[in-house]
Order: structure tokens, then C-alpha cells, then sequence
């Protein structure tokens, strides 16, 4: 038994470390791959651009990007990897590697795509029901980059294109059609010349959780028939079998909190710490669980007043202290019961429970008032503007969040650093 356990705790390293450095799938899409590759331009679109494939490579192209009625001009290539609903599965992916060649004006923007056939949403007849997946970033002058899967967004325009409920309005990639490869929305005009070389896919096999469910199987299996064999062997050695026990316990502990800490991070914003929207769907899917009536009563939606200006003029990284700082200050004015989730950018939300309008109202009025006073990186003024919407039952939720965001819009329109509510009558702060 020794032996055996021995062997099963080298084994049990080996996995891990195997699946740390190792146990790696990839997908490549490449000119050998012969993928179909066809080019795309905004001549569609009644612009003037024009994207050329070279006849030699079809992985090689010609942009020329040109100013015209279009006001966001571009140009680029589609890989295809399915037709109509017969895609192919990416989410086994962790992430994605581009790699490749350009030359052109200014700085190399690019704008990646993953077109995915949704079940409910999209249709054959029509490529642009298909959700689109995007990601916009800089090839650096080793020209290749690789990213996170986890860190593509859904196309805002196409959630509420396709009126998509708000727990579906994630990235999803388990039936991806096409890869689209664009210039950037920053991209200057002129020749930019690009060769893909390779996009690549890479991801683990097994998961990390999957492999920590598999061990500690494994281990239970082991020491319940380390168990089984001792009580007809060794019964005077009962007191020792249960402490070998009460270690795979807590080897088991502690693989849960660490997968619960997993979870944990995955639904909260790194930058600011509050609730992301997948932090935001899962409080949803409890509420609803735990009360059919849901347990929130008002909505606010908040909005950093020129936010783009503090970016353009100071900097991302004066931006990103801005939006922590934020987060900081608005921590104490909320309760213990309130939830803040960044809705993206410098929008976020602000779930209440247990409080009525005019409390919601009073609340928001607070929270503007504490950032017209706080002192600000670069000795900025940060002031808010906020739309306060009450919510009739969990059923509600999508529908006050609409009706909080037309309120913001009036309160930007009206001047801003304001609070105004979602109903007929517009209330000042």
C-alpha cells in the first residue's frame, strides 16, 4: 500500500505539472490549412475602400483604406470555417494567437471577429443574425499577440439588434462559422499591406477543474478500497486508516476553495473590483431562485461624466485610477445589500434591495454629491450622472435597466452631474 500510495501521489504531481506546461490542443488556421479566405471591404456599406487578396497567398492582402460618406472605413478577410449552421467548436480554447506581418501609416490597429451560429438568434438566410464576438488591439513590432478568449465582448449593436435576454448576451464560441480579421477603428488612412501567417487556437485538453474532479476521484476511489482492504487485513490499524481519511478531506477542501476561488475572479472586474456581468447574471439567477418576487427593488445606472475626455487627455492609466477611485468612493455611500457591477467602460449599475424610489433617489443624490467633493487624480473634477428606475419583480430587471438608462441620457442631455428618475415626470438632483 505504500508503494501504491506513493505511486498515486507522483502520478497526481505529474498530471498537475503536465497540465501546467503541457496537455495542450491547437487549432491553426493558416495557409495550409486551406481554410477558404475571402476579402471584405465597406463598399457595401457605401464606402470607398478596397481590399485585395494577393493571388499568390490568399492569407496576404492589400488595404486601401479611403475617406467617404462611410464614417468608419475598413477593410479586411473572413476565414470560413463552417457553412450556414455548421460551425465549429471553440470554446475548448483558452486562447487565441495572431500572428502576422504589416505594413501601412500610423499605428497597426486590428480587429478581430468570431461570427457564431446562435441557437434561437441566428438564421441561415441571414450572416449578420449570427452573433459576433469581437476584440480590438495593437500588433506589436514582433507582430504576434496573443489573447485571452475570455476577453472578447458580444457586439453591443447586436444584442440589441436581435433583442437578446440579458443572461444570453455573453461571448460564445460553440458553433463559430468565420474568423474575421479587420483594420482598427483607429487605423489611418492609406495602403496597409497584411499577411496573417497564422491564427492559432490553443487550450488544455482537460480543464483545470475537470483534472482536480478527476484526482479527487481518484483519490476517494483509492481511499475508500485502502479503506475497504484494511478493515479485513488490519482492523488494529483502524485509528491510522482514518487520519489517511481525513487528509484526502482535506485535500479535497482544499481543491474546492481553490476552484472557489476560481469562480470568484471570474465574476468580478480586476480593475475595479465590483461585479462584472457575469457577476450580475449569477446574482439574477439566484434572485430568482430564491424568490420568484426578487429580492431588488430599484436600479440606478451611472455614468462617469466625460469620461473619453479624461482618457484622451491624461491617459488610460489616469483613467483606470479614475475608475478604481470610483469604485472606492461609491463602496461606503452603498449598503451592505446594494451591488455594484461595472456595465462596461465607465457605466455601471447599482442593484438596491429593500428601498423605494425616493429612498433609490436619495441614495444616487449622495453618491453624486461624494464625487463632486472628492479630490481626483491629476486634479480632475469626476462628477456623475445617474438614472434611478424602480423594479416591479425579478421579471423586471431587463426592462428597469432600460428605463434607468433612458433616465441617464436625460440627465446627460439636462447638464449633467445630476439625478433624474425613470418616470414621466423628471426629477433634478
Amino acid at each position: 500500500m505504500q508503494y501504491i500510495t506513493l505511486a498515486m501521489i507522483i502520478l497526481t504531481a505529474a498530471l498537475l505539472w503536465w497540465h501546467r506546461l503541457g496537455m495542450v490542443r491547437v487549432l491553426e488556421i493558416s495557409a495550409r490549412s486551406g481554410h477558404a479566405v475571402e476579402a471584405r471591404d465597406d463598399h457595401a456599406d457605401g464606402g470607398m475602400s478596397r481590399a485585395v487578396l494577393a493571388p499568390e497567398n490568399p492569407f496576404a492582402f492589400t488595404c486601401t483604406l479611403t475617406k467617404s460618406a462611410y464614417a468608419w472605413p475598413y477593410c479586411g478577410v473572413h476565414f470560413l470555417l463552417g457553412r450556414d449552421d455548421g460551425g465549429i467548436d471553440l470554446s475548448v480554447f483558452d486562447h487565441m494567437t495572431v500572428v502576422m506581418d504589416r505594413a501601412g501609416p500610423g499605428e497597426h490597429h486590428v480587429r478581430v471577429a468570431i461570427r457564431n451560429f446562435e441557437r434561437g438568434f441566428s438564421t441561415v438566410a441571414d450572416y449578420r443574425t449570427q452573433k459576433i464576438n469581437e476584440i480590438e488591439f495593437t500588433i506589436p513590432p514582433a507582430g504576434s499577440v496573443t489573447i485571452p478568449l475570455g476577453l472578447l465582448r458580444t457586439a453591443a449593436w447586436w444584442n440589441s439588434m436581435m433583442k437578446v435576454p440579458l443572461l444570453r448576451t455573453g461571448p460564445n464560441f460553440d458553433n463559430v462559422t468565420s474568423i474575421e480579421l479587420y483594420t482598427g477603428s483607429l487605423s489611418e488612412m492609406g495602403t496597409h499591406r497584411m499577411h496573417v501567417q497564422a491564427i492559432r487556437f490553443e487550450g488544455k485538453w482537460i480543464s483545470e477543474r475537470q483534472l482536480a474532479l478527476a484526482l479527487v476521484c481518484a483519490w476517494c476511489l483509492y481511499g475508500a478500497s485502502w479503506l475497504a482492504l484494511g478493515m479485513v487485513q488490519y482492523r488494529g490499524q483502524l485509528r491510522s486508516e482514518k487520519a489517511r481519511v481525513a487528509t484526502l478531506t482535506v485535500i479535497n477542501r482544499a481543491l474546492q476553495l481553490e476552484s472557489q476561488q476560481l469562480a470568484d475572479l471570474v465574476k468580478h472586474d480586476p480593475l475595479t473590483g465590483a461585479l462584472n456581468r457575469q457577476g450580475l447574471r449569477d446574482v439574477l439567477l439566484k434572485d430568482q431562485e430564491s424568490n420568484a418576487d426578487g429580492q431588488f427593488d430599484a436600479v440606478l445606472f451611472i455614468d462617469l461624466d466625460h469620461f473619453k475626455r479624461i482618457n484622451d487627455q491624461h491617459g488610460h492609466d489616469v483613467g483606470d485610477r479614475v475608475l478604481k477611485q470610483f469604485a472606492a468612493v461609491a463602496t461606503p455611500v452603498l449598503r451592505g445589500s446594494d451591488k455594484l457591477v461595472r456595465w462596461g467602460g465607465e457605466e455601471f449599475l447599482v442593484l438596491c434591495a429593500g428601498i423605494g424610489q425616493d429612498n433609490a433617489v436619495e441614495l444616487a443624490r449622495r453618491l453624486c454629491n461624494r464625487l463632486a467633493g472628492m479630490a481626483w487624480p491629476e486634479g480632475l473634477r469626476v462628477t456623475a450622472s445617474i438614472g434611478v428606475a424602480a423594479i416591479h419583480g425579478s421579471a423586471d430587471m431587463g426592462e428597469a435597466i432600460k428605463r434607468a438608462d433612458a433616465a441617464l441620457y436625460v440627465a446627460k442631455r439636462n447638464g449633467r452631474n445630476r439625478v433624474e428618475i425613470a418616470t414621466g415626470a423628471h426629477a433634478q438632483a
